[in-house]
């Protein structure tokens, strides 16, 4: 089966983004950063704009939908998680290609085939994942097995 690649690679980078470094905290950590719980440049703004916003996907539409209106603080947030995720798929091209050909990307399945071959994968590609990317245990918002 032939996946088209810009469509891989944005579902790539948006699930992870989305999924490792959440908009309320740092690269790696959990909501706030270690011991925080929803403080971030993103969780006020999140609370008053999307109260209903349930589920990931729904923060993720609701986000887009009106990203005019979150401050410049949760902007630039989001713009450094998709520099982040933009330069952790560039870093790890070779290594998705030869270890996780036809994974398909969402709801945690490209971060378990790093797992798998995690003393595999290139040097480049560590350097790029954020921390904590190979933690065993996947952030709390992972688990909670809301679709990507």
């Amino acid at each position: 089966m032939k996946f088209n690649v810009k469509i891989i690679a944005t579902a790539f980078v948006l699930a992870g983004a989305m999924a490792i470094i959440p908009l309320t905290g740092k690269p790696g950590q959990g909501p706030g950063g270690p011991g925080a719980q929803g403080q971030g440049p993103c969780m006020q703004d999140m609370k008053r704009i999307c109260p209903n916003a349930k589920t990931r996907q729904e923060r993720r539409q609701c986000m887009k939908q009106n990203k005019s209106q979150f401050s410049q603080a949760c902007q630039q947030r989001m713009q450094q998680m998709r520099n982040q995720m933009k330069n952790m798929h560039e870093a790890c091209a070779e290594d998705r290609a030869k270890f996780c050909e036809g994974v398909q990307p969402g709801q945690g399945r490209m971060r378990d085939c790093y797992l798998k071959h995690q003393n595999e994968l290139s040097q480049q590609c560590k350097d790029a994942l954020p921390p904590g990317f190979l933690n065993r245990n996947p952030p709390p918002e992972v688990e909670s097995g809301d679709p990507e």
